[in-house]
Formats: structure tokens, sequence, C-alpha cells
């Protein structure tokens, strides 16, 4: 497995490098063009100039296409690398991690996720920003190793088995059986020494973003004001009903969310900023639901009622 480890660095390596050789033949394009708009020519060369700006900006084209591909061929290694460390950590067996790591690593991951950047009119795909992942999941959009939001039962209140004693959780996928369409995720905070695996059905779980949408040039890839949204609350590993009342303005920002706090005399706690990764739509079954979810205490390692 060391191995394919580094045979998948140096891939990455190379991929990167054909990336870096791609965007200086663009910088040396953008230098020609503007090297030929800045020139004063008398009116005999005019259709001269025109004829070399438009062969110059038709190589730009070419060129920044290629830039682009070579971006996301680098992208691509680098989700192989992720899969290939999922494989190394399961091989070790569970983890021990102590929750503040733990809290650092999901913020950064929120982070790192690559902003989606398609083609001239190219709608962006399932798992990008507010687009889901639809009724139909393939080997493409789901991965061991991949977080989302589990529905599990709520094992340490009283009447577990009921509905309603059921929490949205942040989970790791194990395993999907396409077939059965169901998911086996382990709770990313189970207490040391303690792994909490749970079989649940596809309505039970939701995939999480894999790309920031980039609002200016897809805005219908985020959540307008007013959506009801499920959203991670800050400093814990459970997600909770909130209101949009801002979305992000670029690919950077973050969502500005009311989170449901009936301790408030309008219901809604003040805003807190959550990036695009923890922010997925609130399924219908969850709107009206007068489920409450497990305490969210920053800090706390056990999540009870």
């Amino acid at each position: 497995m060391e191995e394919e480890l580094v045979k998948k660095i140096n891939d990455l390596i190379c991929a990167c490098k054909e990336s870096v050789a791609a965007e200086r033949k663009c910088e040396s394009h953008q230098l020609a063009i503007d090297l030929l708009q800045g020139k004063s020519l008398k009116k005999k060369s005019v259709i001269e100039q025109r004829n070399r700006l438009t062969k110059r900006l038709v190589d730009a084209l070419s060129e920044t296409e290629a830039f682009q591909k070579s971006l996301l061929r680098a992208q691509a290694k680098l989700i192989e690398l992720k899969q290939l460390e999922y494989k190394i950590k399961m091989a070790k067996g569970p983890r021990n991690m102590r929750r503040g790591v733990l809290m650092s690593l999901l913020q950064e991951s929120a982070k790192s996720i690559p902003m989606w950047a398609g083609g001239v009119d190219e709608r962006p795909p399932p798992l990008c920003g507010a687009i889901g992942a639809g009724s139909s999941i393939d080997s493409t959009l789901v991965a061991p190793g991949d977080h989302v939001a589990a529905l599990v039962p709520d094992l340490e209140s009283p009447g577990a088995e009921f509905a309603d004693n059921e929490s949205w959780i942040l989970a790791e996928v194990i395993s999907f059986n396409r077939d059965k369409r169901q998911f086996q995720v382990e709770d990313v905070d189970a207490e040391e020494g303690k792994v909490r695996r749970y079989t649940l059905d596809r309505s039970k779980v939701i995939l999480l973003p894999k790309w920031k949408a980039n609002p200016v040039l897809n805005p219908e890839a985020v959540f307008p004001k007013g959506t009801l949204v499920l959203a991670l609350y800050p400093q814990t590993t459970c997600f909770y009903r909130a209101v949009v009342d801002t979305h992000p303005t670029n690919a950077q920002d973050e969502y500005s969310l009311y989170f449901e706090d009936p301790s408030y005399p309008d219901g809604y706690a003040p805003s807190i900023r959550i990036p695009q990764r923890y922010v997925i739509l609130c399924p219908e079954n969850d709107r009206k639901s007068g489920r409450q979810g497990r305490k969210r205490v920053p800090g706390q390692k056990k999540k009870t009622n």
C-alpha cells in the first residue's frame, strides 16, 4: 500500500507540473495580446493587426481550456489520494482522536474542498454547493471515507426507538449498497474506544457538497435568503435546522444562518457563519418535524438530550 501511495503522490506531482506549464502558456498569450492592443499603427495596418489579435485570442482560449483540464486532472489525483488515505486508515484499525483535533480537521476540510469550474454554459454537477445528489447515486458521487449527514437514533435518550429521538449527525461512509440503497456509516465523533456504525436507508443519508459553488458564475448553486436548511453547528458534529440570512457572495465566502433556538423570543439564535461544505437543504420530512436533535454543547464529547 505504501508503494501505491508513493505512485499516486508522484502522479499528483506530474499533474501539478503540467498545470504550471499550461499556466505559463496562458500568461505568454496574455502578454502577447496586451502588446498587440497597446500598439499604435497606421490605418493600413489595422486589418493586419485585427487578424493577428483574433488569432492570438483563439490560441489563448485553447490554452486556457487546456489549463482548466490540467487542473481538473490534478484535482482527480487529489481525490484518489484521499481514497487511499481512507484505505490506509482502515487497515490500521479504528482511530482515536482528540476532539479538538477533530474540530480543526473538520474546519480544514470545509476550507479545502475545491471550487467547481466548468466550461462556458456548463451547468454545475450534483454536490456542487446547494445542488443535491438527486435520487440516483453512483460510485462517482459517493465513496468510502466521504462525510455525510446521517439520521441516526439517539441511543442515549429515553424512547430511542421513536423517530422524534433521531438526530442528524456527521458520519463517515463505510460502504454503499446500490442495489439495496443502503449505507453503512460511522459516527465521526464516537467516544474513544467505541465505534458506532449504522446501516441506514438512502432516505436517512444526505451527501455533503464536494465542490464550492461560485455565486458569481453559478447563482443557482447557492441557497437564497430565507431557505430552510440543515447546517453543522460550530464545535459540534450535529446538524440543526436553520434559515439562510445571507448567502455567499464569492467562492470563499460563507453562509450567514439563523439557527432555530426556542430559548430566544423569536425562536432563532443570532446569525452564525457556516461554510458551504456543511449547509444542506432541509429534507421535507424534517420541515414540520418536532425533532430537536442532540444538545449542541461545544467541547462536550458525549452528545445527550
